[in-house]
């Protein structure tokens, strides 16, 4: 399981989205009264209930999906399942940056959901590698007991 190169881009994903529960999402910066000096407020994902449901509704998914590595087309079902929320969850941080782009600052993190998109693509399409691997084993190995291999031997050594 861990050796799976979809293994880490799954864990790669999920510690992107562990990350946002403590990443600042956007900032001001305001002027104090007293002293003149510019003072900076941060919102951070965990102040937003909606991105908190959003950032442990697909982390939970990525984890889970690392645990069906025996299930290969049911992992790429959560994949599948997950992107689509991430997805959602990109498109309203970007209704989100318009609302307010005049005032806040947004920061790098709120391109995680997009950056792990990506790697669960990856992810999909090394997890649809291994299947059809145990796929093409599998029917290579039917043939062998049926002897289909040892015909088709013997007609290309009679061919030749």
């Amino acid at each position: 399981m861990w050796q799976r190169f979809q293994t880490l881009l799954l864990l790669i994903c999920a510690g992107l989205l562990i990350s946002m529960f403590s990443a600042d999402m956007c900032f001001v910066m305001v002027p104090d009264d007293a002293t003149g000096e510019l003072s900076r407020f941060a919102i951070k994902f965990v102040n937003r209930s909606q991105f908190i449901i959003f950032t442990f509704v697909t982390l939970v998914l990525c984890v889970t999906a690392i645990f069906y590595y025996k299930a290969r087309l049911l992992q790429i079902r959560i994949c599948i399942i997950d992107i689509l929320l991430l997805l959602a969850y990109q498109i309203w941080i970007l209704v989100y940056y318009f609302q307010f782009k005049s005032v806040y600052t947004f920061t790098v993190p709120t391109l995680f959901p997009l950056v792990c998109i990506i790697l669960l693509l990856l992810a999909i399409r090394y997890i649809w590698r291994d299947e059809s691997e145990v796929i093409a084993y599998h029917i290579l190995r039917k043939n062998k007991k049926n002897g289909k291999i040892k015909k088709y031997q013997q007609e290309n050594e009679k061919n030749s």
